[in-house]
């Protein structure tokens, strides 16, 4: 048995105006509206790149923009065809689109595709070189693995990919070969800060992380970076050679002595090697400012804690936004000992006595070098004399260095004593001992009252 058309229509279901769109169907004779289009996959996030599928109810005309243009009355960038129509997307897009059949034209549809980032499984972005890094071997290790990038041989961003990831945890660490050795190898070679990856292919804005950027001896945007080498000819046993950024004002009587100690102990570490006399280093991500860098050997002397340091509170340093500022420093190679006897009006009250040895030389075109040594002093009881024997090393050649003995005597701070009189050249107290420097080490005994 035959069945009209009408009755075959009728059984699939019919549709009125304002259902929930579905599936084309019509009366007899009635006349068709306008065409409804579909978009596949649907608007949202994607990775890498992504191609839509517009596709009409029936057969008719896409017509769509993706550049901001409404394509029913624009024709700039309008894109036209027959139903299905395809649009390959690598970037975030928003696009325009109807159908129209018959001079009948479908409602104006809108959808955004956000790229979410690269493909499924990858990472991309840029290691920047800063000129601590210049003409050295670069690599970037991910997790335990090491890609090597070559010897930039000025400031660069040199781009990397990894492929074929899978879901985990994902450590990129940039490293420089500090020694020229050949061999990148973490915490023995300079590196950059550690960023970390969560890589989830199930999230399409965790799954493929591109634009990453690793910064190598260089700043982020709007901060600065400090560089330099710093100059030891003889490294001391036992003392470790750092540079601290002090206020402008931490010199010139800005902060008192226990807070500049502690900055000056809160220094940037650089890591001595024997027989090497030259030191590069490298602050970054400062704020724009003047600031006074300070290198200094921290370590311990004969009796505790011992420090030499090099400032110039006329000449700090200014820092730039996105620019490299370069400041050299040179220790000496002159060692100055010798022994001191304190007499009984100078000699601290007991057995034993805690002192340090200031000493000092300021120049306006070098700044101050100011050397702090520890001492333990010996009681003689018959001569009611106190005794002890000093070093300090790397003074700088051809100088002027002043000496004073600083005890704890009556209470007194020797440690904060002496700094206070060291880095301050106008500070009051003669010298107890004046010694000048050639390029040789230097012998010169204390005697006191």
């Amino acid at each position: 048995m035959r069945f009209p058309l009408f009755v075959i229509v009728a059984a699939l279901g019919l549709f009125s105006c304002g259902q929930k769109p579905g599936p084309l169907v019509f009366e007899p004779n009635a006349e068709l509206g306008p065409p409804r289009v579909k978009a596949d996959p649907p608007a949202g996030p994607f990775n890498g790149e992504v191609t839509i599928t517009f596709e009409a109810e029936r057969p008719a005309t896409i017509y769509l923009s993706s550049n901001g243009q409404d394509p029913r009355t624009s024709s700039l960038g309008r894109v036209s065809g027959p139903s299905p129509l395809t649009l390959t997307v690598s970037a975030t897009t928003t696009v325009k689109y109807f159908a129209s059949v018959d001079g009948k034209d479908g409602e104006l549809e809108e959808g955004t595709w956000l790229r979410a980032g690269g493909p499924k499984g990858t990472i991309s972005g840029v290691v920047v070189v800063g000129g601590y890094a210049v003409g050295k071997e670069v690599g970037l290790f991910r997790n335990t693995n090491l890609e090597r990038m070559g010897k930039p041989m000025m400031p660069t961003e040199i781009p990397f990919l990894f492929t074929g990831l899978r879901t985990g945890p994902q450590r990129l660490t940039a490293i420089s070969d500090r020694n020229d050795d050949g061999q990148l190898i973490p915490f023995l070679d300079y590196q950059s800060a550690t960023t970390t990856i969560d890589l989830d292919l199930n999230d399409p804005f965790k799954a493929g992380p591109e634009n990453v950027r690793i910064y190598l001896g260089a700043s982020g945007s709007g901060l600065g970076t400090l560089r330099g080498t710093i100059t030891l000819p003889k490294p001391p046993a036992l003392q470790n050679l750092q540079i601290s950024l002090l206020d402008p004002g931490a010199l010139t009587g800005g902060l008192d002595p226990a807070a500049l100690l502690q900055q000056l102990q809160n220094g940037y570490q650089i890591i001595t090697t024997p027989n090497e006399t030259q030191y590069p280093y490298v602050i970054t991500d400062l704020m724009p400012g003047r600031v006074n860098p300070v290198p200094s050997l921290f370590g311990f002397g004969n009796g505790g804690i011992a420090l030499n340091l090099l400032a110039n509170p006329l000449q700090p340093v200014t820092i730039i936004a996105d620019q490299e500022t370069v400041a050299d420093f040179a220790f000496g190679p002159v060692t100055i000992s010798g022994d001191i006897v304190l007499g009984a009006m100078s000699a601290p009250t007991g057995g034993l006595g805690f002192g340090i040895v200031g000493a000092k030389t300021a120049s306006i075109t070098d700044g101050i070098q100011a050397v702090l040594m520890p001492v333990i002093f010996m009681q003689d009881g018959t001569t009611m004399t106190s005794r002890a024997s000093y070093s300090g090393a790397a003074f700088r050649g051809n100088s002027v260095v002043n000496l004073r003995v600083f005890t704890n005597a009556n209470g007194a701070n020797p440690i904060t004593d002496a700094l206070t009189w060291t880095v301050n050249p106008f500070a009051p107290g003669a010298a107890h001992a004046t010694v000048n420097t050639q390029m040789a080490d230097v012998v010169s005994d204390i005697t006191l009252p």
